[in-house]
Order: C-alpha cells, then sequence, then structure tokens
C-alpha cells in the first residue's frame, strides 16, 4: 500500500505539473500551433515529464488494486487497472508523437523560407488532427473510465466516502466530455476536457495517494498486507 501511495502521489504530481507546462496549445490554428511550439523549446521534454508520470501513476493503481479484499472491490479494481493500462498505452502513444512531431515541424517552420512555410502549416494541420482522436480516447479511458470503476471500488474496500464519490464524478464527467468532443468536435472547448477535467483527475490520484499511505498506517492495515 505504502508502494502504491508513493506512485500515486509523485505520479499525479509530475503528470499535474507537465500539462500545466505544456499550456493550452491552440491544436485548431495550426500556424498558431507551431508559434506557440516555438516559444517552448523544452515542449518535448514536458511530453516525457508528463508520460514519465503517468507510467509511474499507473504502477501505483495497478499496486493498490491488488490489496483490495472485497469481492466487488476486487472485480471493480482489475478492471480498473486494465483500464488504466490500456489508456496509458493510448496516452503514451499520443503524447510521444504530439510533443517529437510537434517540436520537430516548429523548428522545421522556423528555419523555412517564407513559400515554403505554408507546406509546413498544411502537414503540422493533419497532424494534430490525426492526434486529436487517440488523445480524447486516451483521456476517456485514463482518466475517466478507470477513475469511475476505481472510485466505485473504494466505496466497497472501507476508503473514505468522499474519495470514492469524488472518483466516480470525475471519472464519469471525464468519460462523457471526452466521448462528447470525440463524437461532436469543437461542441465546447476543449480546454475544459483536456485542462480542467484532466487537472481534477490527476489530483484526485494525488489525494488517493495521502489517503493510501494514511490508511498504510493502521495496524489492521499491516496485517491485512501481511495476510495477502
Amino acid at each position: 500500500m505504502k508502494t502504491a501511495a508513493v506512485c500515486l502521489i509523485l505520479g499525479g504530481l509530475l503528470a499535474f505539473v507537465s500539462r500545466l507546462m505544456h499550456g493550452d496549445l491552440p491544436a485548431d490554428d495550426p500556424q498558431a500551433a507551431l508559434r506557440f511550439i516555438s516559444l517552448r523549446p523544452f515542449y518535448a521534454g514536458v511530453h516525457l515529464g508528463a508520460i514519465l508520470g503517468v507510467l509511474v501513476g499507473a504502477g501505483g493503481i495497478v499496486t493498490l488494486a491488488a490489496t483490495f479484499r472485497n469481492p466487488l472491490a476486487w472485480m471493480l479494481g482489475r478492471l480498473g487497472a486494465a483500464s488504466t493500462l490500456v489508456g496509458t498505452a493510448v496516452f503514451v502513444t499520443d503524447f510521444s508523437t504530439d510533443g517529437m512531431s510537434g517540436q520537430e515541424l516548429a523548428t522545421a517552420w522556423q528555419a523555412a523560407p517564407t513559400s515554403e512555410q505554408p507546406d509546413i502549416v498544411h502537414a503540422a494541420g493533419t497532424v494534430f488532427t490525426a492526434l486529436h482522436g487517440p488523445s480524447l480516447t486516451g483521456i476517456g479511458i485514463l482518466w475517466g473510465l478507470s477513475l469511475l470503476l476505481f472510485g466505485w471500488a473504494l466505496l466497497h474496500e472501507g476508503h473514505p466516502g468522499w474519495l470514492g464519490w469524488t472518483g466516480c464524478a470525475a471519472g464519469a464527467a471525464t468519460f462523457v466530455g471526452a466521448t462528447a468532443l470525440f463524437l461532436r468536435p469543437g461542441l465546447f472547448p476543449g480546454v475544459v476536457v483536456y485542462g480542467l477535467l484532466v487537472s481534477l483527475a490527476l489530483l484526485w490520484c494525488v489525494a488517493l495517494g495521502i489517503a493510501t499511505w494514511m490508511r498504510a498506517q493502521r495496524p489492521d492495515a499491516a496485517g491485512d498486507e501481511a495476510n495477502s
């Protein structure tokens, strides 16, 4: 439980800080997006930081799921862990592609003659459009479905009720929001999902890590671990 707690806290904080440093990329306007990236020489590095944070946090979720004893919580935890792993795989693919291709295109755009820049802008628009679907799918699974299942599991495993209910609420809102934008792009500003809801999900993971650490200090928790 302590290992899971440390992974959740460190992973959640690293991913949260990295996404704050990433900023709100104006992907709907490729030229503005290239200008945005060109002003951030650390753009690819920020993506690597977010990927590392998500991987560490996913390890915490999988580790914590293995400690559940209630049968329903155990089943929901396993489903949540599976969702986390699938969502992490999609996220890593999307974010690594976005980070590297975005920085390379921005560098090429800056160095290109004025006559060649429109071609690079067009290429950037194609890349950003292609990544829109995987990014929403990854968010919907990783921070939507996973939180919903895990929050539900916590309610049956004796964790604080507020933690379980907020996890369910944040997960449901993120899943619905990502699905809505996937089906109807432009339905509402993307920052609602990419910024607000994802940030809430990451902060919830940090809160889960803190609650798990506190739970691990209890004598009965130590006994449960010894009997596992």
